[in-house]
């Protein structure tokens, strides 16, 4: 079973985040809500719940980049796979990496709030950060085609 979430999510997620590191003592999780609403599958726009999938797929627009990304977020094994057309190695990697730390370090935070853990039957312990893996053997773009 796979759900999507549309492409403001990461946006959210990021704004969150940016809050939550700059006082993670003071951080109001009520203002969290509306990301909730999306994991749990209360907002119709975002597909189904996740505690009814195994698969997550998310659009990330990495802005630094001017680029956009497919993060496939496996909710069994709890590991993020990205693919990129537009993949280097070095340094662009690097930068995609720390666009979607927001994502591979927040959500597990946020599935420990609404105990997806428990029903996903994983120990959140093990997976703070999530790992991320970028692909290979994808099909590839030049810097500037549209496809």
């Amino acid at each position: 079973m796979v759900t999507t979430v549309d492409t403001f999510f990461t946006s959210k997620i990021r704004s969150l985040w940016r809050i939550h590191q700059s006082s993670p003592a003071n951080f109001d999780w009520g203002s969290c809500e509306s990301i909730l609403k999306i994991m749990t599958g209360v907002k119709v726009q975002s597909g189904s719940s996740w505690f009814d999938v195994n698969t997550l797929l998310i659009p990330v627009h990495l802005a630094d980049l001017k680029h956009w990304v497919l993060v496939k977020l496996e909710l069994t094994s709890w590991t993020i796979e990205v693919y990129d057309s537009l993949q280097h190695e070095g340094r662009h990697n690097a930068r995609v990496r720390e666009g979607l730390e927001c994502l591979a370090v927040f959500i597990p935070m946020l599935a420990e709030g609404i105990n997806l853990f428990d029903v996903k039957k994983r120990d959140p312990s093990g997976i703070h950060p999530i790992p991320v893996t970028i692909m290979k053997d994808i099909p590839k773009q030049a810097n500037g085609d549209i496809v």
